[in-house]
């Protein structure tokens, strides 16, 4: 027993640890509120073009994940938008790609809420901000959480689409991980799958 792959480990790998859970941490709640506006709108509101925006929402989750990397970069690489190397294009892809779920969470917890509740307190003079903060929210709190806590695993767990954005500046994790077991260093690759454990079981503590 040793623990000089621990060592190793914080030595090589200290930054992409870092970087990934700091990218994970900012894309969550971002996808998660995108999520919760879409949600509201495609559950309670009325317009013109709603069906399109459910499924442009839920496209993501019918195209590949190597597909939607090398889009991104081809999309993000030309000026005035270019963001490859970057921490943001990374933090994109996570958002786009994790919208549906946390869109379709929160849809399928607004739709068992019963409208009535929503109007009895606007005919009591509450206002559309204030029935949603005070009534709506609160009931769907635990879908909201469920939400984030997939949209914070699939981050710090994602590989495919990651694979083609990340760099020298900003490298994640899972690509760590493959970049160990190349060089043939399972060791160091089994303690980078243990940190990766112990930062998404804390997230779920917090």
């Amino acid at each position: 027993l040793s623990l000089e792959n621990f060592e190793y480990v914080f030595n090589v790998g200290w930054d992409s640890i870092k970087d990934t859970t700091f990218m994970a941490a900012v894309a969550t709640p971002v996808a998660s509120i995108l999520g919760l506006v879409a949600a509201f709108l495609i559950a309670r509101k009325v317009f013109w073009g709603k069906r399109f925006l459910d499924l442009l929402a839920m496209l993501p989750l019918a195209l590949p994940g190597t597909a939607i990397g090398i889009g991104y970069v081809l999309a993000f690489n030309p000026e005035p938008f270019r963001l490859s190397g970057t921490a943001w294009i990374i933090i994109i892809s996570f958002v786009f790609r994790n919208l549906p779920v946390a869109l379709e969470s929160a849809k399928a917890s607004l739709l068992q809420i019963d409208k009535s509740i929503e109007e009895a307190a606007t005919n009591l003079g509450a206002s559309s901000l204030r029935v949603f903060i005070e009534i709506t929210l609160p009931l769907i709190k635990p879908a909201i959480f469920t939400g984030m806590a997939y949209v914070f695993v699939h981050c710090m767990t994602a590989v495919s689409a990651v694979i083609f954005l990340t760099s020298a500046s900003w490298n994640h994790m899972t690509v760590l991980i493959l970049n160990q077991t190349e060089i043939l260093r399972f060791s160091a690759a089994a303690v980078l799958c243990l940190v990766l454990i112990v930062i998404v079981l804390t997230a779920f503590a917090i």
